[in-house]
């Protein structure tokens, strides 16, 4: 039996180009599993019940690319090793099909190549992140203005007209892939801690239009 794995980092992010890559490829649409939350640990109910419950050895398993299986080389190599070696499944990437475990002479080498590279592209792009942080000025009341726009970073409370540069921020602290703290966002955005909350459950559940 064949089946496929979707991962998208929130519900707003469009999960149709890896669903019409597996239907492409010929995955039912009903043997498709897919999650919505970040790629940093793998507590996720679909891909839990699609592993522990519904998948069996000989079967096989597609996926768009390998970071579906985690953000660091860490994640990506335990699930990689659970699947194939512990399930004995056939694992599919339709983007990196030399590390098919169909492969396996290349399969070993090219995988710990791919993780290393993910590894360092998702440690660069938090470093920039970080220090266009520390670099950005701020206004006597000590709110950020944006290098770019030189605006101050932030909205009017009790509003959910976004910035650009706001919606980006609260995507990172909610997917997780910011390091700045929760208290950073929290003055960034000028926002109360509750109110971050309530904005990340509105977000989730689709009701916060942005």
């Amino acid at each position: 039996m064949e089946y496929g794995y979707i991962r998208v980092s929130t519900n707003l992010q469009d999960h149709t180009r890896q669903e019409k890559a597996l239907l492409e490829y010929g995955i039912l649409a009903e043997n498709i599993y897919s999650d919505i939350g970040s790629g940093k640990d793998f507590n996720r109910p679909q891909y839990q019940k699609l592993i522990n419950k519904v998948i069996k050895a000989g079967d096989t398993l597609v996926i768009t690319s390998l970071d579906r299986l985690g953000r660091d080389m860490k994640l990506i190599l335990e699930n990689y090793n659970l699947i194939v070696d512990t399930r004995g499944v056939t694992l599919i990437s339709l983007e990196q099909p030399e590390l098919n475990s169909t492969n396996p002479i290349l399969k070993t080498v090219m995988l710990s190549i791919y993780t290393m590279l993910a590894d360092f592209e998702r440690k660069t792009m938090l470093d920039r992140q970080r220090q266009a942080y520390n670099s950005m000025k701020k206004t006597d009341t000590g709110k950020l203005i944006s290098n770019k726009t030189g605006e101050v970073v932030g909205r009017k409370k009790a509003s959910h007209s976004f910035r650009k540069e706001d919606i980006e921020l609260l995507k990172k602290w909610i997917d997780k892939t910011t390091e700045l703290t929760t208290n950073q966002v929290l003055k960034a955005l000028d926002i109360s801690r509750p109110t971050l909350y309530k904005l990340k459950k509105e977000y989730l559940n689709g009701e916060l239009k942005i």
